[in-house]
């Protein structure tokens, strides 16, 4: 009787979302490395170069890396935007996803610049749907005019990137600009293996059968 239970028990486990966290695209930092310059009230936004999905992810963390010409404010505010495609292999003027990041930066990672200047590394929770098979782009800039701020380059990457100076311009593409550095977490779900309405019952319905048999004939030996 109990072996039956736990088979039940099994069966509606079997059919529950498993949930896992794990990066699904990097670009990591390259230590000692150059950077582009990035601040939106200085007429400067960055866009990194375009990546897409095999599937749908749900985003949960963005992750970048920056240093400053000098250094960094008590409380840095960086603006985080994802862009869709515009069908011509660029990002869209409008932004499909926009957070900002208020606070500081770790500097615990020991990453210089190419001038020696501290390198932070920012961390973002999201909660984004981005969908398989389509163009995203990534920027981040600063939002202080007084503050000169460098995105860190990466040594992975396709050498492409865009720039604007304002919300509502359209992007100018560089084949010459930095591998810009970030990391992307999301969660992947692995769904169970019953994917029909109806494949539940016809699972459970002789496990039931099985149960109520068990249990008669326990009945009748006591």
């Amino acid at each position: 009787m109990n072996n039956i239970r736990q088979l039940i028990l099994l069966m509606f486990l079997s059919i529950l979302p498993l949930s896992a966290t794990a990066v699904v695209l990097e670009q990591a930092p390259l230590n000692g490395g150059d950077g582009s310059l990035s601040v939106g009230p200085s007429g400067v936004q960055i866009a990194t170069d375009d990546f897409q999905f095999v599937s749908n992810v749900q985003l949960t963390n963005i992750r970048w890396w920056g240093s400053y010409d000098s250094t960094a404010p008590v409380t840095e505010s960086l603006t985080v935007r994802i862009f869709a495609d515009d069908g011509f292999g660029s990002p869209q003027s409008s932004f499909l996803f926009e957070s900002v990041f208020s606070g500081t930066g770790d500097s615990s990672g020991g990453l210089t610049d190419l001038f020696g200047g501290t390198v932070y590394q920012y961390d973002l929770g999201v909660n984004q749907v981005l969908q398989g098979n389509t163009n995203y782009y990534l920027s981040v800039f600063n939002n202080d005019g007084n503050q000169d701020w460098y995105w860190l380059e990466s040594a992975t990457g396709n050498n492409t990137g865009w720039s604007r100076a304002a919300d509502g311009d359209a992007w100018n593409f560089d084949s010459a600009t930095l591998n810009m550095s970030f990391q992307l977490t999301a969660d992947t779900t692995t769904v169970g293996v019953v994917s029909e309405p109806w494949t539940l019952p016809l699972m459970i319905l002789p496990m039931l059968w099985l149960a109520g048999l068990a249990k008669k004939k326990s009945s009748m030996l006591s």
